[in-house]
């Protein structure tokens, strides 16, 4: 199945500020005494950034399944005053970086700070996360080298100044392949911040067959990848770590978080097309343990984005994954949907786990006596398994 239309997370991540500003645009067909945020317009905030999309012959939707997955954006307190900055990566059009002056006013610091528009450049993610300790965030952006794009994932070291350094080679993080998005944390516990960096794949030669087989075959452009923070520089310890890292993992959502509840975060991979979604339990010695089946019966089938929290407030944190069921009948049946049985039976037999073409929330139900966490789907139940063609979710407090 190609997608026509945008995908995931970043979008990428698939990512998150989609959610919150369908949440603004809902908010703006209400009354204001039902209203729970108001839709600011740029003329306020300043903010004129649009990923603005143009296919080429050399680069378009028919040539690269992910053309509209879009840029990705990221927030957080890049001067340290208590007010969250936003900063834009693009696929075309330039990245931004937007300094929040208060009273949701912010300032394009682009230039000033040291971001250069790269032309031959296709960003798919950023995060922000303090990487070298210094008291100040930094900014990875994830980019694709692919066709006629090319340039490596950037890293821009906070100065202090509001002004930004490249230092993605220093670091050994320049990673060139085919990046979705970034999560900085502290896998081992030694108190300094690694990276799980998420990667996609196409459809090619090492994509069909047998999932045990094709799962061991490694992929330097296209598999998952886990760098190690050594302090001045990080290490790929993909592989002794224990990660699936082939042409298989069509990665298009990463959430972390502590699933069972043993001190160590955990990682939560969504895959699109046919490969499985990754569950890697943390064995707390800097190994991973993929255990997905172990604890769910089925997920999304294209998983787009995902999120992980503790939504009925148990102490053990719940999973949604997103896909693309629509929510009438008609347009249901017109669309792709569920794989017919011949084609759902193949995939079984080539080793590929039970999947549902729709969105998916996995409920925690606790510990098993032998620690393993145990997931009951509940999308349908909890009124959540349709909402068309998805690319991101957020659980957040929307309360007053």
């Amino acid at each position: 199945m190609q997608h026509p239309g945008f995908s995931m997370c970043r979008i990428s991540m698939k990512w998150k500020l989609y959610i919150l500003l369908s949440f603004l645009w809902i908010s703006g067909c209400s009354t204001e005494e039902e209203s729970l945020f108001t839709l600011l317009d740029s003329s306020h905030t300043n903010i004129t950034f649009e990923n603005t999309l143009t296919d080429t012959p050399e680069f378009n939707i028919l040539n690269y399944l992910y053309f509209y997955d879009g840029g990705g954006v990221a927030a957080g307190d890049l001067n340290n005053n208590g007010l969250p900055d936003l900063f834009f990566a693009g696929n075309m059009v330039p990245d931004r970086l937007y300094l929040n002056q208060g009273d949701f006013v912010f300032e394009d610091i682009t230039e000033s700070a040291g971001f250069d528009h790269d032309e031959n450049a296709w960003a798919t993610g950023v995060t922000m996360a303090d990487v070298n300790g210094n008291g100040y965030l930094d900014i990875y952006i994830s980019r694709v080298n692919y066709l006629n794009k090319e340039g490596a994932n950037q890293l821009f070291i906070n100065n202090g100044d509001l002004t930004f350094t490249e230092q993605a080679a220093e670091f050994g993080l320049d990673f060139r392949g085919y990046s979705t998005q970034a999560v900085f944390f502290d896998y081992n516990g030694n108190g300094r911040l690694d990276l799980f960096l998420l990667n996609h794949s196409f459809h090619g030669e090492n994509t069909y067959g047998d999932a045990e087989f094709l799962r061991g075959i490694y992929d330097p452009k296209a598999g998952d990848k886990l760098f190690r923070n050594d302090g001045d520089t990080f290490t790929d310890v993909t592989e002794e770590a224990g990660f699936i890292s082939s042409a298989l993992g069509y990665g298009l959502g990463v959430a972390v978080s502590d699933i069972n509840k043993n001190g160590w975060p955990d990682i939560y991979v969504g895959n699109d097309f046919h490969e499985d979604d990754y569950l890697y339990i943390n064995n707390g010695d800097g190994t991973f343990t993929e255990s997905l089946y172990s604890m769910i019966g089925h997920t999304s089938q294209s998983s787009m984005g995902n999120d992980i929290a503790d939504i009925n407030n148990n102490g053990y944190v719940d999973i949604i994954s997103l896909d693309m069921m629509p929510e009438d009948h008609e347009t249901f049946m017109r669309s792709g949907g569920p794989d017919i049985e011949l084609i759902a039976r193949t995939k079984k037999d080539f080793g590929f786990g039970e999947k549902n073409a729709r969105n998916t929330l996995q409920i925690n139900r606790g510990l098993s006596p032998e620690g393993i966490p145990k997931f009951s789907e509940t999308a349908f139940s909890s009124g959540v398994a349709k909402s068309e063609w998805s690319w991101a979710s957020l659980f957040f407090d929307a309360g007053k």
